[in-house]
């Protein structure tokens, strides 16, 4: 296994730890994190996690030498080979941050555009190149993109496998920010240390009604986000945070 994980303040940081490859996803790897992030929801200790890559690429994608076999016996034993590192079918429950420190290709995007929040690194690019390859994006790439951006760009990404820079991406709103590469990690832990300072359960509503926001007519949605106001304000956070307003001491919540 080349994946990585510490967690430490309420932070789970998540290294793609195969630099040689430039971090390509071999089936060990796939299975990995496909049990990671369950780990990860249930641990009552992590409030967010970060992913990143070890060395100079995020993740080139999966390795094609040894995914294209386990692809071909999970086939033959007439099971789902578009499931991809866990995240083809459902986003981790709690927060992500992918602090995007080089190239993210193929599933290396597709594991980016699952994440809650991007960051990037000057030196990122961008690509879903798998029509190059006789494939397509077909673990959330295609679907996550023309989710976000307009279909002619979309389309010119998918269709062209061509890559784009992180200026672009920044442009385009893939991405929020863009920093040098020796400040990545720091705004990447910045990011992540306030989200661990406010209410847990107040950042996990505001995600969740987020997430579906767009899905249904606006008054179905407003009405959602007015009973996850009435829910929220029952909650000891909700005490806790409004007690504590415009105090000295920041507030320290329960996740009750």
């Amino acid at each position: 296994m080349t994946i990585d994980c510490s967690t430490r303040d309420g932070i789970a940081r998540v290294v793609l730890s195969r630099p040689e490859k430039r971090n390509a996803i071999t089936p060990a790897m796939h299975e990995a994190l496909t049990e990671l992030w369950p780990r990860l929801e249930a641990d009552p200790r992590v409030r967010v996690i970060v992913l990143t890559g070890k060395g100079s690429a995020f993740c080139a994608g999966a390795d094609v030498h040894e995914f294209l076999p386990h692809i071909a016996r999970l086939i033959a034993e007439g099971k789902d080979p578009g499931h991809f590192c866990g995240l083809t079918r459902r986003v981790p429950g709690k927060p992500m941050i992918a602090a995007v420190n080089g190239p993210a290709y193929g599933g290396g995007m597709e594991l980016m555009l699952a994440s809650d929040i991007r960051i990037a690194s000057d030196k990122a690019r961008f690509a879903l190149p798998e029509v190059q390859l006789g494939a397509i994006a077909g673990a959330g790439g295609i679907t996550r993109l023309f989710r976000e951006l307009p279909t002619a760009i979309a389309n010119e990404m998918v269709i062209t496998g061509n890559p784009i820079d992180a200026a672009r991406a920044f442009q385009l709103g893939l991405v929020s920010a863009v920093h040098p590469p020796d400040e990545l990690a720091p705004a990447a832990e910045a990011l992540a240390r306030r989200i661990t300072s406010n209410a847990p359960l107040a950042v996990m509503a505001s995600r969740d009604l987020g997430a579906i926001a767009g899905d249904d007519p606006l008054e179905e949605a407003l009405e959602r986000e007015r009973e996850g106001f009435r829910q929220i304000v029952e909650t000891e956070d909700f005490r806790i945070g409004t007690k504590g307003f415009g105090g000295a001491a920041p507030p320290i919540y329960v996740g009750r």
